[in-house]
C-alpha cells in the first residue's frame, strides 16, 4: 500500500464518521416545513432549496434557520448554507426551531447553547421564559408544574403558549378554551388555527370560531404572514383568512 493510501484511508473514516448515517426509511414522505416541503434529501421552501446529507424526518425551519435532526448530531443551516453541526447526546424523537431551537430525546432535551436539560418530555418548546414541557402527567415551565392533565401537544408564539387536550390551555394566563374538535395540530398568530379531521379552524386567541375551510389536512405551519399544509402530499399556501393564497407554493 502506498504512503499516501495510508495517509487517506483513516482520514476517509473520520469524514464517515461525522457525517448523518442514513436511517432505514420506506417511501419517502413529504415533510412539512415553514414555508415548504422536505422530499427525501431535498428542501423546497420558500426563498430556501438546499439537499441535506440524509433523509430525516425531523426538519425544521424558522425564517432563514432550518435544523435538521439525526442519531447524536444536529446540523444547523443558516440561509441555506451548514453553519454548525453540534453532538446530541441521543437519538432525537422531536425537534422544534421556535420560538427557539429545541431538541426532544429519549430521556432529556437538548438546547443549543444551553446543552442538556433533564425533562422527559413528549413535546416542549424554548421561550425566553424558559422551556415549557409535557409528560404524561402534566405541564411544566422548567422545573415547576403548571397544571396536571394529559395534554398531547403544544403550540406558540412569542406571546402566547398553547396546552391541547380535549380543550386548550393558554399560558401564561391560564385561559381555557373550547376546541371545535380533536386538534392534530395548531398555529399561532393574532388568530389561533387549528387543525382537526374535519378541516382547519381559524379561531380568536380567546377560542371564538371566526372561519373554517374543510378538508383533510396533515399538518400546520406558519412564516407570520402565510399558512402551509399538505393535502394527500401536496404543499397547500393559504392566506390568514384561509383562503387560497397567490403562487400556492415555494
Amino acid at each position: 500500500m502506498s504512503p499516501h493510501l495510508r495517509v487517506a484511508l483513516p482520514l476517509l473514516a473520520l469524514m464517515g464518521a461525522c457525517a448523518p448515517q442514513a436511517q432505514p426509511m420506506g417511501p419517502s414522505l413529504p415533510v412539512l416545513i415553514e414555508g415548504g416541503v422536505v422530499e427525501g434529501r431535498l428542501v423546497r421552501a420558500a426563498g430556501l432549496q438546499l439537499a441535506l446529507p440524509n433523509p430525516t424526518p425531523l426538519v425544521a425551519r424558522s425564517g432563514e434557520t432550518l435544523l435538521a435532526a439525526y442519531p447524536f448530531q444536529l446540523l444547523v443551516y443558516q440561509e441555506g448554507f451548514l453553519r454548525d453541526s453540534l453532538p446530541l447526546p441521543g437519538v432525537p424523537t422531536f425537534l422544534r426551531a421556535k420560538p427557539l431551537p429545541l431538541v426532544g430525546l429519549e430521556d432529556r432535551l437538548f438546547a443549543p447553547g444551553l446543552g442538556s436539560l433533564p425533562y422527559k418530555a413528549k413535546d416542549a418548546l424554548r421561550t425566553q421564559e424558559g422551556v415549557y414541557w409535557l409528560d404524561a402527567e402534566g405541564l411544566y415551565l422548567n422545573r415547576q408544574r403548571l397544571d396536571e392533565g394529559r395534554y398531547t401537544f403544544l403550540s406558540g408564539n412569542t406571546r402566547h403558549i398553547y396546552a391541547f387536550n380535549r380543550e386548550a390551555l393558554r399560558l401564561p394566563d391560564r385561559l381555557r378554551l373550547p376546541l371545535p374538535g380533536r386538534v392534530r395540530a395548531a398555529a399561532v398568530l393574532d388568530d389561533l388555527y387549528v387543525l382537526t379531521e374535519e378541516g382547519l379552524y381559524r379561531l380568536s386567541l380567546e377560542g371564538l370560531r371566526l372561519g373554517f375551510r374543510p378538508g383533510r389536512y396533515s399538518g400546520l405551519e406558519t412564516d407570520g404572514t402565510y399558512l402551509y399544509t399538505l393535502a394527500e402530499g401536496r404543499l397547500v399556501v393559504l392566506k390568514t383568512n384561509l383562503e387560497d393564497a397567490p403562487g400556492g407554493g415555494p
